[in-house]
């Protein structure tokens, strides 16, 4: 065999490895990215659904105010509570409108999942404390509305009643939390897959995710139930 031959398919053999190992690359990036995306989805979900909990509040909470006028007591605090939902409002159309400049994909793969998990850190944990006191805004005002007592709104029993509230707050705070969470790892998993050009990381944090996926209902479910038991019995 000549030595221009040799050299012609040692040649030909790099060139099949380096396409071989770009179609890897293609592959995996573009795996990564839908998932990214499946996840970006999930966000703004959570971001339209509480702020639609918040325009909820802001009409409840005016339907209150008239309902109490004659009460100043309960004026101010549910004027403090319009305010305080106003601000809640502001701060998520704030945020989803970050996560959307965020989301930006005509930058890299890599950069977005660094700005996303920067978003993870940042506002997005300061809005799910916000998100959760919002939900307790609403439960408390559905109970002053139907519990009207001629512009009163009398406590039977005030450490069920604080106790059933503060539970209430852990668990959606907790389940927020923990979604939250997952969110994170899988961000930290895609950088690191990406980074390394296999899918070892994604694929392990699928499998647990399949594994405790019950788990996590059969305790959100303990949960929602004693919540609901809770409330139940301290409107007796």
């Amino acid at each position: 065999m000549k030595k221009d031959e040799l050299i012609h398919m040692w040649q030909e053999g790099n060139d099949r490895m380096f396409r071989d190992e770009k179609t890897d690359r293609e592959m995996i990036t573009q795996y990564l990215n839908e998932k990214t995306l499946k996840g970006n989805r999930n966000i703004n979900f959570n971001l339209v659904f509480y702020g639609a909990i918040q325009v909820a509040n802001i009409i409840l909470l005016s339907m209150n105010l008239a309902g109490y006028m004659n009460n100043p007591a309960m004026v101010w605090v549910l004027i403090s509570q319009i305010a305080f939902t106003i601000g809640i409002l502001v701060f998520g159309m704030d945020i989803f409108y970050k996560f959307r400049e965020i989301n930006n994909y005509s930058d890299s793969l890599q950069n977005l999942i660094q700005k996303q998990l920067w978003f993870f850190r940042k506002p997005y944990e300061v809005w799910l404390v916000l998100a959760s006191v919002s939900a307790i805004i609403l439960m408390t005002n559905v109970n002053l509305y139907i519990d009207n007592d001629n512009g009163t709104y009398i406590i039977n029993n005030k450490v069920m009643f604080v106790g059933v509230t503060l539970a209430a707050f852990l668990i959606i705070y907790g389940a927020q939390k923990m979604t939250s969470l997952l969110g994170l790892r899988r961000l930290k998993a895609y950088l690191a897959d990406l980074q390394q050009g296999a899918l070892d990381q994604s694929q392990r944090m699928e499998r647990s995710r399949r594994q405790y996926f019950w788990l996590w209902v059969a305790v959100f479910i303990f949960l929602t139930a004693s919540l609901v038991f809770g409330i139940l019995i301290a409107l007796r």
